[in-house]
């Protein structure tokens, strides 16, 4: 028992820590007192039960040994800590100690009994009596508070009633935690799971009624406020089925995240988190291998560019989290730059880290900054990403992009940097975009340089991230937020996604496999239909897709394609020993050198020559040449390929979606 154990307890006053520390131990020496009562009354009570029942002429003097057996009682308390428990929070590691404590003490006391020579003054049966009485009168003391307090919790009837979706460990130990918590504000009243041994059982009084597929049957009847996903080990794609019926529901949901992020510890209720749209993405998660990285970056200098971007600062925390002995982050964005370093020193305070705030446009500042610095291992995360600006700015995404690129290359090269590893993306596969135009050319003059000067330089290919800055998704999610219809480009328009985290982890198996001149493409799943991406994030806000909020379509934009490729024709990919990651070591006889071309280009950016600059371009990338022969995608205005909900006029007016956005920020605002 402690302090914490008694009602507006010393820590409320103010008291200096002297103070509180003399009246814990004050506390304590009570606490002992009063299972030395219970050992008197316990041993009291044993002797009444004899002699009232037998009469044994015996229990007249047996009086006698209750000091012995207090004294070995208190030897056991102090030796076991039974008195240190807190009685709210008494437990079964409680229990084990007091059973132990009594133990302990009722053989030393048989056995002091039977070696002063009294072997028959307590019979064996008084010894077991005695034992059991003052189990008993310990229990009540140490676990009464605890039974009040569950039963106060077993039979509340207030706060959000809420549905646990899984029956095993996690959902369990979540369904015990809410259920036995009498000032929790969430009240679990039924579980749902697909396994049908477990159906009509009951978890701390809530039932198991059926399978996940009776989710809208059971919230009817059980009135619920709130479903509660609590399958941890589940894969990606049933994960997305099983929010899909929670989202179809429209009832608040919560959830546990996946196995390897709760490896850390227990499963407890503050694990439950929001509902991000990142969990509807269709794939697998792609597990963490610390391993991997910390093979490669421990005890290196390690430079980050673009280290204040969705991927480049996340290849930061991971690149740190691997134990470098020196990590550059390389931007030129001050705001981003500042708080990705902010962050990386306050969660790794004892990583030596130097932020650079430099534009790898400037060859010259590159040079001396790998000059001075001495990389070791270099991941180019650094690009101007936006396909729609860099329509309108294609100067830039060259500039920026690719003699960026080639500026770093060089400078890496010439300073003996041991391994490059390229962030490219599927866009610059046959690229009808300026964007994919440029990635496409930062991939060959890495592969020339790899092939040239015999390094370990290679690029990493793959499709969108997200939640990333101009993500769809990211998109669609501030339309909501701001009340708007969601905007689709085509109906039948596909993308590829996967999460930032993913990505850096598929970059590290990437770059520990290359030797030189390599495009690995990382495992990016099934693509997403962006139509049906668009309804299940209006589902996941809270709306009836097309019905309270209207979905457009806008046709495809300049440079876009109605779906993404990871290869082209003609590349090979093939297996690699680290799961999915896919590469392709196969290069074409370009007939050409791609950095003295740069060095073309450069000059005609200097001399802004445009059309010049464009003609290069397509003879560079012949694909790209189509894209220049001023065909667009046309706006879409067609029949759909299968048949969604249409939107009436009365349902998708302004009036319904402002009452819509009220009910949405109204069920933002309860408290969880």
């Amino acid at each position: 028992m402690s302090d914490t154990t008694f009602p507006g307890s010393i820590r409320s006053f103010g008291i200096s820590e002297k103070w509180k520390e003399i009246w814990q131990a004050r506390l304590r020496v009570l606490a002992v007192c009063a299972e030395e009562a219970s050992v008197a009354i316990a041993f009291s009570a044993a002797i009444w039960i004899f002699e009232s029942s037998e009469g044994h002429a015996w229990a007249r003097n047996a009086m006698t040994g209750l000091p012995y057996l207090m004294a070995a009682c208190l030897a056991a308390f102090l030796y076991f800590g039974t008195y240190k428990s807190m009685l709210r929070h008494a437990g079964i590691t409680d229990a084990i100690r007091i059973g132990e404590a009594v133990l302990v003490s009722s053989l030393i006391f048989a056995a002091g009994m039977v070696l002063w020579g009294r072997p028959f003054a307590y019979p064996a049966s008084f010894y077991f009596l005695n034992a059991g009485l003052l189990l008993l009168l310990l229990f009540a003391m140490h676990f009464g508070l605890r039974v009040l307090h569950v039963h106060k919790a077993l039979v509340r009837r207030t706060g959000k009633r809420a549905i646990i979706l899984g029956c095993g460990n996690a959902g369990a130990a979540v369904t015990r935690e809410l259920a036995l918590d009498a000032d929790s504000r969430v009240m679990p009243v039924a579980i749902l799971d697909d396994d049908a041994l477990k159906h009509g059982a009951e978890i701390c009084g809530v039932p198991v009624v059926g399978k996940i597929e009776e989710l809208k049957r059971v919230i009817r009847e059980k009135n619920a406020d709130e479903i509660l996903v609590c399958i941890p080990s589940a894969s990606r794609a049933e994960t997305r089925r099983i929010l899909l019926k929670c989202i179809e529901c429209q009832v608040p949901v919560r959830l546990l995240p996946t196995v390897t992020a709760l490896a850390e510890g227990p499963v407890s209720q503050r694990d439950l988190r929001a509902l991000k749209i990142e969990d509807l993405l269709q794939r697998d998660e792609v597990r963490y291998d610390p391993q991997t990285a910390r093979s490669m970056i421990e005890g290196k200098v390690v430079l980050v560019t673009g280290a204040g971007g969705t991927i480049g600062s996340e290849l930061s925390r991971q690149v740190a989290a691997a134990n470098p002995r020196l990590l550059l982050l390389l931007d030129k964005s001050e705001n981003s730059l500042f708080y990705t370093h902010l962050e990386i020193m306050e969660r790794f305070p004892n990583l030596a880290v130097k932020p650079l705030l430099a534009d790898i446009v400037q060859k010259e500042l590159v040079r001396k900054i790998f000059a001075q610095e001495k990389p070791q291992i270099v991941f180019h995360a650094a690009a101007h990403k936006h396909v729609g600006l860099l329509e309108l700015h294609p100067k830039e995404a060259i500039r920026n992009n690719v003699l960026g690129t080639r500026n770093v290359l060089l400078a890496a090269a010439d300073e003996g940097v041991e391994r490059f590893v390229n962030i490219s993306t599927d866009k610059a596969v046959n690229p009808s975009c300026f964007m994919g135009l440029s990635k496409k050319l930062t991939e060959m003059l890495t592969q020339e340089i790899a092939k040239t000067r015999s390094k370990r330089f290679m690029s990493v290919r793959f499709g969108n991230v997200a939640g990333s800055s101009g993500s769809v998704l990211k998109l669609f999610w501030d339309q909501v937020q701001e009340g708007k219809p969601l905007r689709v480009t085509d109906p039948s328009a596909t993308r590829y996604f996967m999460r930032v985290s993913e990505a850096v982890c598929l970059i590290f198996r990437a770059a520990a496999l290359g030797q030189g001149g390599e495009t690995f493409i990382l495992e990016m799943g099934q693509p997403l239909n962006i139509y049906e991406l668009a309804r299940t994030v209006s589902l996941a806000s809270g709306f009836v897709p097309e019905e309270e909020l209207p979905i457009e379509f806008i046709g495809l934009r300049k440079g876009e394609k109605l779906h993404e490729e990871l290869w082209e024709e003609w590349e090979e990919p093939r297996a690699t020993a680290k799961g999915q990651v896919l590469a392709i070591s196969e290069t074409r006889t370009l007939g050409f050198s791609v950095l003295k071309e740069a060095d073309n280009l450069e000059a005609l950016l200097a001399a802004e020559q445009t059309q010049d600059l464009e003609d290069r371009l397509a003879r560079l990338v012949p694909s790209f040449a189509a894209r220049r022969q001023g065909k667009q995608a046309p706006r879409f205005d067609g029949p759909l390929p299968f048949e969604p909900r249409r939107a009436s006029a009365a349902k998708t007016n302004t009036q319904k979606t402002e009452a819509s956005l009220a009910m949405l920020k109204t069920r933002k605002a309860e408290p969880a």
